[in-house]
Protein backbone atom coordinates (compact mmCIF):
# COMPACT_ATOMS: atom_id res chain seq x y z
CA UNK A 1 0.00 0.00 0.00
CA UNK A 2 1.50 3.20 -1.20
CA UNK A 3 1.77 6.75 0.91
CA UNK A 4 1.72 10.09 -0.53
CA UNK A 5 4.37 12.11 1.41
CA UNK A 6 5.72 15.99 0.36
CA UNK A 7 9.48 15.66 0.68
CA UNK A 8 11.44 18.38 2.35
CA UNK A 9 14.37 18.05 3.72
CA UNK A 10 16.37 19.48 6.93
CA UNK A 11 20.32 19.65 7.01
CA UNK A 12 20.66 17.65 4.02
CA UNK A 13 18.78 14.96 5.42
CA UNK A 14 15.51 13.87 3.58
CA UNK A 15 11.86 13.95 5.14
CA UNK A 16 8.11 13.82 4.59
CA UNK A 17 4.95 14.73 6.07
CA UNK A 18 2.03 12.46 4.59
CA UNK A 19 0.07 14.21 2.12
CA UNK A 20 -3.28 13.26 3.48
CA UNK A 21 -2.45 15.58 6.60
CA UNK A 22 -1.32 18.95 4.22
CA UNK A 23 -3.55 21.44 3.39
CA UNK A 24 -1.60 23.55 0.76
CA UNK A 25 2.52 24.47 0.43
CA UNK A 26 3.19 27.95 0.69
CA UNK A 27 6.16 30.21 0.17
CA UNK A 28 8.57 31.02 3.18
CA UNK A 29 7.37 34.48 3.51
CA UNK A 30 7.60 37.29 6.03
CA UNK A 31 5.90 35.82 9.47
CA UNK A 32 4.58 37.78 12.54
CA UNK A 33 7.41 37.39 15.63
CA UNK A 34 6.14 35.75 18.72
CA UNK A 35 8.32 36.62 21.48
CA UNK A 36 9.16 34.17 24.17
CA UNK A 37 7.35 31.12 22.42
CA UNK A 38 8.38 28.02 22.29
CA UNK A 39 11.83 27.08 20.89
CA UNK A 40 11.31 26.40 16.99
CA UNK A 41 8.09 28.40 16.82
CA UNK A 42 9.36 31.09 14.54
CA UNK A 43 6.28 33.02 14.17
CA UNK A 44 2.50 33.10 12.91
CA UNK A 45 1.59 33.35 9.48
CA UNK A 46 -2.01 35.15 8.27
CA UNK A 47 -3.27 32.32 5.35
CA UNK A 48 -7.53 32.32 4.11
CA UNK A 49 -8.51 34.16 7.02
CA UNK A 50 -7.01 31.89 9.48
CA UNK A 51 -3.68 32.37 11.52
CA UNK A 52 -1.42 29.81 12.10
CA UNK A 53 1.92 28.99 14.34
CA UNK A 54 4.84 27.91 11.85
CA UNK A 55 7.72 25.91 13.42
CA UNK A 56 10.85 25.70 11.88
CA UNK A 57 11.85 21.69 11.83
CA UNK A 58 15.46 23.04 11.91
CA UNK A 59 15.20 25.72 14.58
CA UNK A 60 12.70 22.65 16.14
CA UNK A 61 15.26 19.93 16.27
CA UNK A 62 18.20 21.83 18.10
CA UNK A 63 19.85 23.46 14.65
CA UNK A 64 19.86 26.92 12.94
CA UNK A 65 17.35 28.45 11.09
CA UNK A 66 16.19 27.08 7.78
CA UNK A 67 17.98 28.50 4.48
CA UNK A 68 15.83 31.29 2.73
CA UNK A 69 16.73 29.12 -0.64
CA UNK A 70 13.95 29.19 -4.27
CA UNK A 71 12.58 25.78 -2.37
CA UNK A 72 12.22 26.58 1.21
CA UNK A 73 8.10 26.47 1.71
CA UNK A 74 5.44 26.39 4.57
CA UNK A 75 3.88 23.20 5.01
CA UNK A 76 0.84 23.96 5.91
CA UNK A 77 -0.63 20.65 7.96
CA UNK A 78 -4.12 20.37 9.88
CA UNK A 79 -4.21 19.47 13.39
CA UNK A 80 -7.33 17.16 14.44
CA UNK A 81 -8.98 18.09 18.01
CA UNK A 82 -8.21 15.72 20.69
CA UNK A 83 -8.37 16.13 24.22
CA UNK A 84 -7.66 19.69 25.33
CA UNK A 85 -6.42 20.72 21.79
CA UNK A 86 -8.60 22.02 19.54
CA UNK A 87 -8.54 21.52 15.80
CA UNK A 88 -6.42 24.17 13.81
CA UNK A 89 -3.06 24.04 11.54
CA UNK A 90 0.18 24.43 11.82
CA UNK A 91 2.51 25.46 9.12
CA UNK A 92 6.25 23.63 9.17
CA UNK A 93 8.87 25.40 7.56
CA UNK A 94 11.77 23.56 5.49
CA UNK A 95 14.10 23.71 2.66
CA UNK A 96 13.89 21.58 -0.87
CA UNK A 97 10.36 21.19 -0.34
CA UNK A 98 9.92 20.04 -4.16
CA UNK A 99 7.18 17.26 -4.70
CA UNK A 100 5.14 14.57 -3.69
CA UNK A 101 7.51 10.90 -3.00
CA UNK A 102 4.85 7.52 -3.34
CA UNK A 103 6.32 5.20 -0.83
CA UNK A 104 5.12 2.09 0.66
CA UNK A 105 5.68 2.08 4.66
CA UNK A 106 5.02 -1.83 4.77
CA UNK A 107 8.18 -2.80 3.02
CA UNK A 108 10.68 -5.04 4.41
CA UNK A 109 13.06 -2.19 4.93
CA UNK A 110 10.85 0.30 7.10
CA UNK A 111 10.70 0.32 10.15
CA UNK A 112 9.86 2.62 13.27
CA UNK A 113 12.45 5.80 13.32
CA UNK A 114 14.61 6.15 16.84
CA UNK A 115 12.85 8.01 19.29
CA UNK A 116 14.74 10.80 20.29
CA UNK A 117 13.60 13.74 23.02
CA UNK A 118 15.18 16.41 21.35
CA UNK A 119 13.66 15.80 18.03
CA UNK A 120 10.34 15.75 18.22
CA UNK A 121 7.92 14.46 15.92
CA UNK A 122 9.79 12.41 14.17
CA UNK A 123 7.77 9.00 12.62
CA UNK A 124 8.56 5.55 10.68
CA UNK A 125 12.10 5.44 8.25
CA UNK A 126 11.40 3.85 4.58
CA UNK A 127 13.88 3.51 2.18
CA UNK A 128 13.29 4.25 -1.14
CA UNK A 129 15.43 4.51 -4.77
CA UNK A 130 17.12 7.73 -3.25
CA UNK A 131 17.87 6.70 0.44
CA UNK A 132 16.51 6.84 3.83
CA UNK A 133 13.07 9.02 4.13
CA UNK A 134 12.20 9.89 7.94
CA UNK A 135 8.09 10.59 8.04
CA UNK A 136 7.17 13.99 10.27
CA UNK A 137 4.40 14.02 12.36
CA UNK A 138 3.51 17.66 12.79
CA UNK A 139 1.35 17.10 15.56
CA UNK A 140 4.15 15.73 17.81
CA UNK A 141 6.65 18.61 16.71
CA UNK A 142 5.68 20.73 20.17
CA UNK A 143 4.20 19.63 23.33
CA UNK A 144 0.84 19.07 23.72
CA UNK A 145 0.44 21.99 26.16
CA UNK A 146 2.58 24.49 23.89
CA UNK A 147 0.43 23.35 20.65
CA UNK A 148 -2.92 23.88 22.22
CA UNK A 149 -2.32 27.10 23.50
CA UNK A 150 -0.72 28.55 20.18
CA UNK A 151 -4.23 27.12 18.55
CA UNK A 152 -6.24 28.42 21.26
CA UNK A 153 -4.96 31.45 20.71
CA UNK A 154 -4.47 31.51 16.61
CA UNK A 155 -8.40 30.81 16.66
CA UNK A 156 -9.13 33.90 18.48
CA UNK A 157 -6.87 36.54 16.69
CA UNK A 158 -8.90 38.59 14.24
CA UNK A 159 -7.96 38.48 11.09
CA UNK A 160 -5.36 40.93 10.30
Amino acid sequence: MDVLVVGLEVGGERYGIPAALVVEVVPAVPLRVVPGTHEGVVGLLRHRGQVVPVVDLSRAWGGGPTPRRMSTRIVLCDVPADGDRPAGRVGVLAERVTGAIRLDPTTADAGPGPATPTARGLGRLVHDADGLLQWVRPVDLLPADVLASLLRAAAEVAPW
